[in-house]
């Protein structure tokens, strides 16, 4: 079950009212097991919107020369589910994740999807516990690294997993997902395959030494799609 002192500490942030945060970590799986708990949908909508205010506002506030459009860029590249995801599992926020029994012994606190929600309704909860001028302090503390680091428009250009996530978003309101498919040679010197797929559908594939490399390839590879 969890543990509410250990998650506080985590996210260093004391609640007032502790079911809130309770409801922040129950994914849907577990509150259909144990209808006495809520699950965390709603306070991740809420939280959703409340990060996009705030990184808005600091991102308004750092690059104040920056024009609409490269704001946006740099809020896609800050705000999204692997900056999210990676945000989370640096406070150890997965541990604490209320799963299904299903959903657990398949590991989908490992579920980036799953992850980077939980950390947005962890804000909502915040944001319902304290209101908005606390939210702001601990978003910006948490987000203050990523903004310092927005990259320039010259680095956006390269970017093509940010580039085809803007493209994605604007056009269907959706995030693009990325799979690994393929892994070979040897530990030394890997070979990663990867697809992105959007909307039940594969747009790109790539390849590349890292993860990472390979879905910047497969996105480059559906932006150029997209884009040709």
């Amino acid at each position: 079950m969890l543990n509410l002192e250990e998650l506080q500490k985590a996210i260093d942030y004391t609640a007032k009212n502790p079911e809130l945060m309770k409801q922040a970590l129950c994914h849907k799986s577990f509150a259909k097991e144990n209808p006495e708990w809520k699950h965390n949908e709603k306070l991740e909508f809420l939280g959703d919107a409340v990060i996009d205010v705030i990184v808005s506002d600091l991102l308004m506030a750092t690059y104040e020369n920056d024009h609409e459009g490269s704001l946006s860029r740099k809020r896609a590249s800050v705000v999204n589910e692997d900056r999210l995801c990676t945000l989370a599992k640096e406070r150890g926020l997965p541990e604490f994740i209320l799963l299904g029994t299903s959903e657990k012994v398949n590991k989908l606190y490992e579920n980036p999807r799953i992850v980077a929600s939980a950390f947005e309704a962890i804000v909502g909860a915040i944001y319902k516990d304290a209101g908005f001028d606390i939210a702001f302090k601990w978003v910006e503390k948490v987000f203050s690294d990523l903004i310092e680091q927005a990259f320039s428009e010259h680095d956006f250009e390269d970017d093509y997993k940010t580039r085809f996530q803007e493209w994605a978003q604007e056009k269907f309101k959706k995030t693009p997902h990325y799979k690994v498919v393929g892994e070979t040679g040897p530990d030394h010197a890997r070979s990663f395959e990867v697809e992105v797929h959007l909307n039940d559908e594969l747009w790109g594939r790539g390849t590349g030494p890292s993860k990472k490399n390979a879905a910047q390839s497969a996105a480059e590879d559906a932006f150029k799609k997209v884009k040709s």
